[in-house]
């Protein structure tokens, strides 16, 4: 068994893409992706016999609470001993590099083999709701009558209703001009809902690295000519991810956010991809959690639901601990 650098692309992709829980949080594009944000990123393998077993891309952010490393989606792996192996090397990584903790945000189920590693390494429930521990997935393989025939009855009324109204328009756009508007959008958006919005640096970066590969597409919907919903959409792996979204409400009766999701599934379906990721939802049915909302919007559309494991860290020094209050109470 050895751990190596890996700096083939074409290796790297083809590993994930024959796991069917994969993310573009697992594409070599969001690794560069990290490095436009200033991060230090290393890609290694686990490799047994010239077979690569686990893979794995460690981030390293600085930020006001300290430098830490970070592990989204990864490791990702085909057995227990490569798992456990890419652990200890991350954990040797991080005590050379002297970060304050390692946080690793898991694609693996809850009660899975990698879960267990992590608790015998010493990782506890980390405090940082970044990351979805619950997720939704629509099977885009039937045809499009098939797909919103699935969907909640009053989701499919919405869709059909907009479709006839010439007031609404949703355009599929691959310029990074139109990012303003979705950013603007989204502004409105935060101010209304109460979150914290990724800023424009952020957004342009992620569109841009995506571009090169076209993976990436703005949906933007228009109710008499102003631009009221929008969503960012990555493509990647055979499967598209809302990964953004903003709406500006118009009214109730006016679906515009309901056509550019559906805008979104088609063309996820003209990319030829058989899955569409909702990306997070809230991890419980309880009304009063802040998703609930959004997350009644997205099942509507109909979809399966995925758990992820926690995510977890490792406290390497006691600085950690004003991350830990700090995110915790932020909440």
């Amino acid at each position: 068994m050895a751990i190596k650098e890996l700096n083939d692309k074409k290796k790297w992709e083809d590993f994930f893409h024959s796991f069917e829980r994969r993310t573009f949080l697992n594409s070599w594009n969001w690794g560069d992706f990290r490095q436009h944000l200033g991060n230090e990123v290393w890609r290694k393998a686990v490799v047994i016999n010239e077979e690569i077993r686990t893979l794995f891309l460690v981030a390293r952010v600085n930020s006001r609470k300290g430098s830490f490393f970070l592990l989204s989606h990864c490791p990702v792996s085909s057995s227990k001993e490569s798992f456990r192996e890419a652990i200890e090397e991350v954990v040797l990584m991080a005590r050379k590099e002297k970060v304050s903790f390692i946080r690793i945000a898991p694609i693996c189920e809850r009660g899975s083999f990698e879960e267990d590693i992590l608790n015998d390494f010493g990782f506890t429930i980390s405090p940082s709701t970044v990351f979805p521990i619950k997720s939704l997935e629509l099977d885009l393989t039937p045809d499009e009558d098939t797909i919103l025939s699935g969907m909640r009855k009053s989701t499919r009324y919405l869709i059909k209703k907009g479709l006839k109204d010439e007031s609404i328009k949703v355009l599929v756009s691959g310029d990074i001009k139109d990012l303003n508007l979705f950013y603007n959008l989204q502004i409105k958006s935060a101010a209304r809902q109460g979150f914290t919005p990724f800023s424009r640096d952020y957004l342009e970066k992620e569109f841009k690295v995506f571009s090169r590969d076209n993976q990436v597409s703005l949906v933007l919907g228009y109710h008499k000519r102003e631009c009221v919903a929008g969503a960012f959409i990555v493509f990647w792996g055979g499967k598209a991810f809302y990964h953004h979204g903003a709406s500006f409400s118009v009214s109730n009766k006016v679906p515009v956010s309901h056509l550019v999701q559906w805008e979104a599934i088609r063309e996820a379906k003209r990319r030829g991809c058989d899955k569409y990721n909702f990306w997070a939802i809230s991890p419980s049915d309880d009304p009063n959690h802040k998703w609930s909302g959004l997350s009644c919007f997205k099942k509507g559309f109909g979809g399966k639901e995925i758990e992820y494991a926690d995510t977890r860290d490792l406290a390497l020094s006691k600085k950690y601990l004003l991350t830990y209050w700090f995110e915790k109470l932020r909440g």
